[in-house]
């Protein structure tokens, strides 16, 4: 015998009530097992064992570009303080020779302890220190001032020889109370006139041509070399 049902599609809309008993006791019905659960958890969700240390091996990467980026930068500013040492030393030696006819022992000595600490991996700024604490023509160091010295080394400093000084020598003079407070050096400024009478092109020629042409070339390579042995 069938029996036919005609359902009543407003039967939900009259009777709001029975509309949610009937969605709770659905959600009652339908419960997955916890097994099957777990098994869905651990399939979509839980990350394989090996995960962890893939994302430690991507980790190292950026790691190991920041060591190689600052390994570069300093190789490339350790040579390019080398090399502008030994420039100044040059200046000094052909500003001392034009100056007073010849060199003296002032040219062999002069900034060489920047030479050896930058040889020996030493950073800018305490090199810097140390050389202006320790070095009689600094007014830093305390030492008695070689006047002699403090000319050839403030002229070789000037514009025309350091494109990153701004003023002149007679400029910085007027502007250094450092300077004007040590005893006997105005005198000595103005008696050569501020190092202003120097050829300075020929100065600069005589530089390009005899000593930082193949000569620092070789030099330079030299300390290349020593700063790959350092690392």
């Amino acid at each position: 015998m069938d029996i036919k049902c005609k359902f009543n599609p407003n039967y939900f809309y009259n009777y709001p009530d029975a509309q949610r008993r009937a969605e709770i006791q659905f959600c009652r019905a339908y419960r997955p097992a916890p097994d099957i659960m777990q098994k869905s958890v651990d399939k979509f969700v839980k990350r394989p064992a090996d995960a962890k240390c893939a994302a430690g091996l991507l980790s190292i990467k950026p790691k190991t570009q920041t060591i190689l980026t600052r390994i570069k930068n300093y190789s490339k500013n350790y040579v390019k303080n080398v090399k502008h040492t030994y420039e100044h030393k040059v200046v000094f030696a052909l500003v001392e020779r034009e100056l007073f006819g010849k060199n003296t022992i002032d040219s062999i000595t002069h900034d060489a302890d920047k030479m050896i600490l930058y040889l020996l991996g030493f950073p800018k700024s305490f090199v810097s220190d140390f050389h202006r604490k320790h070095s009689e023509h600094h007014p830093e160091s305390g030492k008695k001032m070689n006047l002699r010295s403090m000319l050839c080394d403030n002229i070789a400093s000037s514009p025309e020889f350091k494109p990153e000084k701004k003023r002149s020598l007679r400029e910085h003079f007027n502007t250094s109370e450092q300077l004007q407070s040590v005893d006997g050096l105005k005198d000595v400024l103005e008696r050569y006139h501020y190092g202003e009478d120097l050829n300075f092109k020929k100065i600069n020629a005589d530089k390009n041509a005899n000593y930082t042409g193949n000569i620092a070339a070789a030099f330079v390579g030299i300390c290349k070399l020593f700063l790959l042995s350092l690392l």
